[in-house]
């Protein structure tokens, strides 16, 4: 380690392990065979240290405290700090030796070298804790280490939260650390909204097999889309906060991040305006006293280090913490502001102004440079390059390991570490069970994750750069190479037929849940294809130049009348014309078909499967997908006119989509995933985009 890796702050900065007593020698697998080689000794500060990746900012008191400046000298200038820039390209050139190593290659191996890689399991196979991912094991680490929760009463609100790990550790935290009668918890959430079709894929985590069973917690606002980076949005949730949560919420968490896989030495800047609008979120929101736990990753920027002054300015208590379970080689580190003054000078006029600037794409620094104090960026300094040194070693560690084979007593030592990684876990965390019925998702069915596959990302860094400079011919053949592993990895159910029966008099009439949202004319994700579908989409769509989705000319028919579709194939959307829709409804309405038939078509939208669920379940007694000989999707009745009652509905109906044109779904999520006819509609839209890709590519 060079010589500012052994930088370390005044006493008391730093936390370290080093007077840390240890519970490992008595934990189960202990071993003190010291006479047998391949029976290695567990250095005991190895491990502590693991756990002990701590820094705290120590503020002046009195006159000489950090204040926040006036609202006016906000966002005046645009400065950088020399000495946390010169840092930058110490990382950079580390994680550039990464470049030439395959993504797929190099997550495994990581893995394998990762100390706590064996806790996630034991929590999952031995705890049986609800839904265990990193993330739960983090903020779980979260809890224990610093007061977050001062008792059984707790409100809490979750930011960018899906698929929903933090919600479900701190539910263990609460039933294992409180008797059952004295917890009453209420929490709110909010995430880019896996169910609206006009939020890109690439910033979305599509597993919503939490969400789906708890979607009234969920604040989507009236946009629909969840995303936070909004004024009206920020506003609509303080308002929902103040009506649900009785202006009360002491606990708010952060965890959102974009993807930078193809950017890694841009991380900070890439994700600086969500960082932004989460720290916006939780200071308009938060009670007096509350806590805040909010993920960033390094600390160099300039904006980075406003944001840190401000909380601490607001926060009694600022710590920068990475979890032992948190992987060794990242950048992400999770702030935990403990003790917020609500009532700081300045504080409400400064909330005002980030709230108008927080769509803003290049934004200043909060405050001006000469406002930063000297002793606070010394500090700020020495906590930058302290997590950055803990991330080289990491990194240099992990390719000296892929580099050069290990030994034997190196794989035994790895494999003695994790065990005694995972005891020191659960014993200085007293890590126990809690009851089934304590569980969030106790007695909800099927909880399985919807997209289990390798990561899309393929290949090193320096050939995905490389492939951005390739002629067409060469595209085309990689596109190709794509298609064919993307055919391999999915589970398409080839020649699969679905048939769903039911009796028109067992039909009743629906119960509408109309959710309305932000008019989007593009489709940029979906829950009823696979997203590695989704996602080669729009890179063929980006390469050709065209749309491919209706490549294949869709038809829908009604008894013998054609309803015409009308998608303009020269425009850039894949999306069936609401139009249709409603000419479908009022077809249906006024001749009464006895059979419809949709060729080719595929359905991707909310919107236009909810409709289809509709007259499926309460308009024709048949429904048939199918993907072989042909991609046809049917309905028929074995009744030559419906009831007056179906009638009245299907009026109603096609009156609403007339008349709002806001509406994006018509009845409840619940009916429209997780169930046989959500598999068959999904393996038919796979196997048929699939084709028409091909087509695309072939011509």
């Amino acid at each position: 380690m060079e010589d500012d890796a052994r930088l370390v702050p005044r006493s008391g900065l730093l936390q370290t392990a080093t007077n840390l007593s240890s519970p490992i020698k008595d934990a189960p697998g202990h071993v003190d065979d010291k006479s047998n080689p391949y029976k290695p000794q567990i250095d005991k500060y190895e491990v502590n240290q693991m756990f002990e990746k701590k820094f705290f900012y120590q503020k002046p008191s009195g006159e000489d405290g950090w204040k926040l400046p006036k609202p006016d000298e906000m966002f005046a200038e645009f400065y950088q700090i020399n000495t946390l820039q010169e840092l930058k390209p110490k990382l950079n050139k580390v994680k550039s030796k990464l470049n030439d190593y395959s993504i797929e290659d190099w997550s495994l191996h990581t893995r394998r070298q990762d100390p706590s890689n064996e806790i996630p399991w034991r929590l999952k196979n031995e705890t049986k804790a609800e839904f265990v991912t990193i993330a739960w094991c983090k903020f779980f680490e979260c809890l224990h280490s610093y007061p977050l929760v001062k008792g059984p009463h707790l409100n809490s609100l979750h930011l960018c939260e899906l698929p929903g790990a933090f919600i479900a550790a701190l539910n263990h935290y609460l039933h294992s650390t409180f008797q059952k009668s004295e917890v009453r918890w209420r929490w709110l959430s909010t995430t880019l909204n896996p169910y609206y079709e006009g939020n890109p894929s690439s910033g979305m985590i599509s597993d919503d097999r939490f969400m789906f069973h708890t979607f009234d917690n969920w604040l989507m606002h009236d946009d629909f889309t969840g995303n936070i980076i909004s004024r009206n949005n920020i506003e609509q949730m303080q308002e929902q906060c103040k009506q649900r949560l009785e202006n009360n919420v002491q606990l708010i968490t952060a965890d959102g991040s974009i993807d930078c896989v193809d950017a890694p030495d841009c991380q900070e800047e890439v994700v600086a305006s969500l960082h932004f609008a989460e720290i916006t979120t939780a200071l308009s929101i938060l009670a007096d006293g509350g806590c805040f736990v909010v993920k960033m990753f390094t600390l160099f920027e300039s904006s980075s280090v406003c944001q840190l002054f401000l909380l601490n300015c607001v926060f009694e208590e600022v710590h920068v913490f990475k979890p032992a379970t948190s992987k060794r080689g990242n950048s992400e580190v999770y702030l935990v502001c403990i003790g917020y003054k609500k009532e700081t000078q300045y504080l409400p006029e400064l909330l005002q102004k980030m709230k108008e600037n927080v769509e803003c794409i290049n934004i200043l620094p909060l405050f001006p440079k000469s406002h930063l104090p000297t002793d606070f960026l010394l500090q700020h300094e020495i906590c930058a390059r302290l997590f950055m040194n803990l991330q080289i070693e990491a990194i240099e560690s992990n390719i000296q390991a892929y580099e050069i084979k290990p030994t034997r007593r190196q794989v035994i030592y790895k494999q003695h570490l994790r065990t005694h990684t995972a005891n020191e876990f659960y014993t200085r965390y007293k890590v126990s069970c809690i009851a089934e019925e304590d569980k969030i998702l106790f007695s909800c069915p099927n909880t399985n994750e919807n997209c289990k596959s390798k990561p899309f990302c393929k290949g090193s860094y320096s050939e995905r750069e490389m492939a951005k400079d390739t002629t067409m011919e060469e595209r085309i053949f990689a596109l190709h190479r794509t298609m064919n592993n993307l055919e391999k990895m999915l589970d398409l159910n080839y020649g699969m037929n679905f048939h769903e029966e039911s009796e028109n008099s067992s039909k009743s009439i629906p119960e509408f849940r109309i959710y309305r949202g932000a008019l989007f004319t593009e489709l940029l994700s979906s829950l009823f294809v696979h997203p590695f579908v989704i996602q080669f989409h729009q890179k063929l769509k980006q390469i050709l130049g065209r749309d491919p989705i209706f490549i294949t000319a869709p038809s829908c028919t009604a008894d013998d009348m054609k309803i015409p579709i009308n998608n303009d194939k020269t425009r850039s959307f894949s999306l069936l014309p609401r139009q249709f829709l409603i000419q479908l409804l009022g077809t249906i309405y006024e001749k009464q078909p006895r059979k419809i038939v949709f060729s080719n078509i595929i359905l991707l939208t909310h919107l236009s499967v909810s409709v289809l669920r509709f007259l499926a379940l309460y308009m024709y007694e048949h429904l048939n997908i199918s993907t072989e000989p042909e991609f046809k999707i049917e309905l028929q009745s074995k009744r030559d006119k419906f009831t007056k009652e179906q009638i009245s509905t299907l009026k109603k109906l096609h009156s609403l989509l007339v008349d709002d044109l806001n509406i994006l779904c018509i009845l409840p999520i619940d009916k429209l995933h997780r169930n046989e006819f959500a598999n068959a509609l999904t393996n038919h839209n796979n196997q048929l985009l699939l084709k028409n890709f091909k087509l695309a590519l072939n011509n």
